[in-house]
């Protein structure tokens, strides 16, 4: 493989572990809110993207209300898109940690599963600013 194909590997990779990764964790942060590991992420989240884009955009309280609305009327349709996606997305998941894990010296390793178990336990860290 060229020094180019490499890289757009690398950067594809890294992609996805950082997909992976911070929906991992978002996954497990709003898990443990709601103490239901079945329910989708969307019946999980829906309040706290609304809140964000409270926050981000300074939606009135009008605004808010036919937001929540929005997103409660598509709720059962990402409950099913969830459903049938999490298994997939779960083997890409152990599939990448598994392949990184290979490229990393036995301290790194060590450090990568401390890692992992802080963004299972945290959720995902704020971006650097």
């Amino acid at each position: 493989m060229s020094s180019r194909g490499t890289a757009v590997v690398l950067l594809v990779a890294a992609f996805l572990v950082g997909l992976a990764a911070g929906a991992g964790a978002m996954a497990v942060r709003t898990r443990a809110r709601t103490g239901d590991a079945t329910v989708a992420p969307a019946a999980r989240t829906s309040e706290g993207y609304l809140d964000r884009l409270t926050r981000d955009l300074a939606l009135t309280p009008v605004q808010r209300d036919s937001v929540r609305a929005v997103l409660e009327r598509h709720r059962p349709q990402m409950d099913s898109l969830w459903q049938s996606v999490r298994p997939r997305f779960e083997t890409l998941r152990t599939t990448i940690r598994s392949e990184i894990r290979t490229h990393l010296t036995p301290e790194q390793r060590a450090r990568y599963e401390q890692l992992l178990e802080r963004r299972r336990h945290d959720g995902p860290s704020p971006p650097p600013r």
